[in-house]
């Protein structure tokens, strides 16, 4: 499976993850093992771009929802762009996610995370 994986420039510790094809039970291992050294204390936010994925199965949601829970559990986003009107459905029958974490594009992901760094700075000034 294809997964690129772009830091942003000029955010540390948010990352845009990029998988092209199924995230199924052939290729959820390989899915996993590239998306884990992400999975770290450093980490503040992925979006995951799913414009080249036209199926998630089962094996698929149980990395999707580990990757989510670790984020959540420090504070951190994961935010989903690009969805097909499938993986949509998908999401909204599982109840698995949040409305505020499924973005249009690339563009508005990026800008919810803009926001959110910005208030996150803005708490630390008020605190000096």
């Amino acid at each position: 499976m294809n997964v690129r994986i772009r830091p942003a420039q000029d955010k540390p510790g948010f990352f845009t993850v990029i998988p092209a094809g199924p995230i199924d039970s052939d290729t959820y291992l390989e899915f996993n093992e590239k998306i884990t050294p992400l999975l770290v204390e450093t980490t503040k936010g992925i979006i995951l771009d799913l414009e080249s994925v036209d199926y998630i199965s089962s094996a698929g949601l149980g990395v999707l929802f580990t990757m989510r829970k670790f984020l959540k559990t420090r504070n951190s986003d994961l935010l989903f762009c690009n969805l097909k009107p499938q993986i949509r459905r998908l999401f909204e029958i599982v109840n698995a996610l949040p409305k505020e974490t499924m973005f249009k594009n690339v563009e508005e992901a990026d800008a919810y995370f803009y926001k959110m760094m910005s208030m996150e700075i803005e708490k630390r000034e008020d605190k000096k």
